[in-house]
């Protein structure tokens, strides 16, 4: 019975290193084509022209930045709150406003962004842009969590996780 399991065995073995060692070189879990598509819906969408595309591009890479910039704050403040259970007279009002700040930043950041996007847009446009927003903001709804309803995975009562740098 042994020797017939060790040559099953090694074949497995072999093949599963294959797998990792395919892994390691395509890497294809890089290669994201949706999340590529996601940043060209909505010039897919819209039918936007080449100078339409070169200016949602510009109007993108310092809204992706800043975002992002956002979301690393919100992330510091988050890991200085929940490190701070085992504080005496510590008090969240004044971190959690400041996350709250944040948050509201974030909002109206991406407003202001779809609002300079509409303004690329020509009169044919304008109609299928205003559609496609209120079909993200409906979606985006439907995905709050509701009473009786299990939490979003992020949502599980975990605290967020931990940056090496405190808060700025």
């Amino acid at each position: 019975m042994k020797t017939k399991l060790l040559p099953i065995l090694l074949i497995i073995l072999v093949i599963l290193n294959g797998v990792l060692i395919f892994m390691l070189i395509k890497k294809p879990h890089e290669n994201r084509p949706q999340e590529r598509g996601q940043r060209n819906f909505l010039t897919t969408q819209l039918h936007f022209s080449k100078i339409q595309k070169e200016q949602f591009r510009d109007l993108e890479a310092p809204h992706r930045g800043y975002m992002i910039e956002l979301d690393t704050k919100i992330i510091q403040h988050k890991d200085f709150l929940f490190r701070s259970f085992s504080a005496e007279k510590f008090s969240p009002d004044s971190i959690t406003r400041i996350i709250g700040s944040l948050e509201a930043r974030k909002e109206a950041e991406v407003f202001h962004f779809f609002q300079k996007v509409r303004n690329i847009c020509n009169e044919k446009q304008l109609k299928p842009f205003d559609e496609i927003i209120k079909k993200a903001l409906n979606k985006g709804r439907r995905r709050a969590p509701h009473e009786g309803s299990s939490p979003r995975p992020m949502d599980r009562g975990h605290p967020p996780r931990r940056s090496r740098q405190p808060p700025m």
